[in-house]
């Protein structure tokens, strides 16, 4: 990932980290810190065979997220919140054995404001269905052979997600703690791998889980 990304990855992290102190005088945000992984299915050249893999296929990897939620509604026992998900890869995605021509890895971004409906908020656990949509930016590699590729490619993403959060169970500071975890599908245009495929979208299904804070 490009330095610059990282430092912007960063800065949206310290930015919904730093809400936290407002603790004391809020009732209605929560803040997500999640890691986990992030997997994407094989894609098929137009010409037929194997996808830009060329037989091997895309390793999972390191993704790194926050999320931000505010409460808009209340319909018991349903919650509705309206919100922010940010999630990166601060490790490229790569290829085990791209074919010659390709771009081997890529970093992402994803930035998608979303609507959560949660379903019994006040008990020990809480189930939620997720949907959103946004930006998604990808930074490829230069293949080796190649002299005119053009890494850095923008596109819009749609968001899916499902999961459980649990009661606050941890104090620190006074501030509340609980858990997440989450299973969410970001389906975005294409990052430019220099080979022309049958799909115009992917699917990016990230797993991840982590602290809930609430204030």
């Amino acid at each position: 990932m490009h330095p610059k990304e990282i430092l912007t990855a960063c800065g949206i992290v310290l930015l919904l980290s730093g809400l936290v102190p407002y603790a004391h005088s809020q009732t209605k945000n929560e803040v997500g810190l999640v890691i986990g992984a992030t997997t994407a299915p094989s894609q098929s050249r137009s010409s037929g065979g194997s996808g830009p893999r060329g037989g091997s296929t895309l390793n999972a990897s390191l993704a790194l997220g926050a999320e931000y939620d505010r409460r808009l509604a209340t319909v018991r026992p349903v919650t509705i919140h309206g919100g922010v998900d940010f999630l990166a890869s601060p490790l490229d995605v790569k290829l085990s054995q791209p074919p010659q021509g390709v771009s081997p890895q890529y970093a992402y971004v994803f930035l998608t404001p979303h609507v959560r409906v949660k379903f019994n908020p006040a008990g020990l656990i809480a189930p939620w269905l997720s949907f959103g949509g946004g930006y998604a930016r990808f930074l490829e590699k230069t293949p080796s052979t190649s002299t005119s590729f053009r890494p850095g490619t923008n596109t819009g993403t749609l968001e899916f997600g499902a999961g459980i959060d649990t009661r606050s169970v941890v104090p620190v500071l006074r501030i509340p703690i609980g858990f997440r975890f989450e299973v969410r599908d970001f389906y975005s245009g294409l990052p430019n791998y220099n080979r022309k495929l049958e799909a115009n979208w992917q699917n990016n299904v990230a797993v991840t889980g982590g602290l809930l804070i609430r204030f």
